[in-house]
């Protein structure tokens, strides 16, 4: 599913390879089997950068700016509802929605990559993941880009930090679809994060049982299989990325320019 070359179904027939796509007329559970491990291995990942890069890496940015910034900023209340220069239980908090919203996120990631495979699919992705991140996080009213200084030095950091979170997302994918599954210590380990979307079962398991049954009816159905792993699906992916980016683009370069 993640691979540089053109997608052949022939090349995927190997049954020792835990993450190859079924073959054609593959039993329902293999096709369901195939759709739950993807998606369980980019929600790990997902989670796992947002962790790193959003919760830690965001948490440091924040550090990073009370430093540069008036001494009248420390335990002013942040646009993420803690306060700058102080940790707390708040901090906790927003290391676990960073985990989990980076869940999510690495789900759409495995999709993106399946459709836009080698370096030019990996920047676009990254391209528009960035984009779209750090245009939801800037806001040229709130607290962290009106108090905290240099301002340029936040908006760089915060379209810095998307970008990083997306391309770590995709490295993890990379490197841990070589073993998940077929290694069931690792696969547990790195799958622990999938833990704190229990408290988000209302909307985290219906986004799975709805992502089984469009992938496991494309997979089913001859030509739309043909289409999600054909030209025409990475055609339609490349067109979705790059209306992204330009939306998310325009939003961005609008929100830096009225905050600087």
């Amino acid at each position: 599913m993640i691979d540089d070359a053109p997608i052949d179904d022939s090349r995927f027939d190997d049954t020792r390879a835990p993450l190859a796509l079924p073959a054609r007329g593959a039993r329902v559970r293999a096709d369901l089997g195939f759709l739950l491990r993807w998606m369980l291995l980019g929600g790990a990942a997902g989670a796992w950068a947002g962790l790193l890069v959003g919760g830690v890496g965001g948490r440091l940015a924040m550090f990073l700016l009370r430093v540069t910034s008036a001494d009248s900023v420390h335990g002013v209340e942040s646009d993420d509802g803690f306060r700058i220069g102080e940790i707390s239980g708040a901090t906790v908090f927003l290391l676990a929605i960073t985990t989990v919203l980076g869940l999510f996120v690495g789900i759409v990631c495995v999709l993106a990559r399946s459709q836009l495979p080698g370096r030019v699919g990996a920047l676009l992705i990254i391209a528009a993941g960035g984009t779209l991140g750090a245009a939801a996080i800037i806001e040229p009213h709130g607290v962290d880009f009106t108090l905290l200084s240099p301002l340029w030095l936040a908006c760089l950091l915060f379209i810095v930090l998307p970008m990083a979170a997306t391309a770590l997302m995709l490295w993890l994918i990379a490197r841990w679809h070589r073993w998940w599954w077929a290694h069931p210590t690792r696969t547990v380990v790195a799958s622990l994060p999938w833990l704190l979307a229990i408290p988000t079962f209302v909307v985290s398991a219906p986004m799975v049982v709805i992502g089984m049954v469009a992938g496991g009816v494309a997979l089913r159905l001859g030509f739309l299989r043909a289409v999600v792993t054909g030209r025409i699906g990475r055609g339609i992916a490349v067109a979705v990325s790059l209306v992204i980016v330009g939306l998310a683009s325009v939003d961005l370069v609008s929100d830096v320019s009225e905050i600087l």
